[in-house]
């Protein structure tokens, strides 16, 4: 049986470095057009080299927020500062950072997509990788949080259809990542993070 591939609780002082990091080039990445910028963070562990992303530095402020009380004062301080700097720039670049973020959903739902296609020739894979590939389900749900529901009819359409695939290919199931992260994904609006794709008959 392959082994389940698992999603991992980060460190929050490794977390808030890399915020901080992706905050410090937000403006910069908002303003050019790729849509992943490589971001170099010194973190406690070391230095690390990053694929950042609207949808991932939302990601880590939403979970760093919502592990408010593992950081030391001064970390709380520090975030606080974080998440000032990121609104702020977000709110000087909103609809660029609007129109980006848009882009990277519909590369999330194409992700999903592809993943959803090769699960249906291996379901054993399928069921190893569900939480790894699921963040990207994760990150879209952080993305529209930000942008609200007002999508193009065809992104709306193709979000409704990778849902509906999505659960009509699991079942229920216990959280799937790390437990520590469990109440940050409550089930009723992260219910993707609370399935597995049903094994193989035989």
């Amino acid at each position: 049986m392959s082994q389940m591939s698992h999603v991992l609780a980060e460190d929050p002082a490794v977390d808030l470095a890399i915020a901080r990091a992706m905050t410090d080039e937000l403006e910069e990445y908002i303003i050019q057009d790729d849509l992943y910028r490589t971001v170099f963070s010194p973190t406690p562990r070391g230095d690390e080299k990053l694929a950042m992303t609207g949808g991932d530095l939302l990601t880590r402020l939403y979970r760093l927020q919502g592990e408010r009380e593992r950081l030391t004062p001064g970390q709380q301080q520090e975030l606080d500062a974080v998440q000032s700097q990121a609104d702020a720039v977000i709110y000087s670049l909103k609809s660029r950072f609007n129109e980006r973020l848009l882009r990277e959903l519909g590369a999330r739902l194409d992700s999903l997509r592809w993943f959803l296609d090769e699960c249906s020739e291996d379901s054993q894979r399928c069921r190893a990788n569900y939480p790894y590939e699921i963040r990207n389900r994760q990150r879209i749900e952080e993305i529209l949080k930000r942008i609200g529901g007002d999508l193009p009819d065809d992104v709306k359409s193709r979000l409704r259809d990778t849902d509906r695939r999505l659960e009509q290919s699991s079942a229920a199931h216990p959280f799937i990542w790390d437990t520590r992260l469990e109440p940050i994904f409550p089930a009723d609006q992260y219910w993707y993070l609370y399935r597995l794709p049903r094994q193989a008959a035989g």
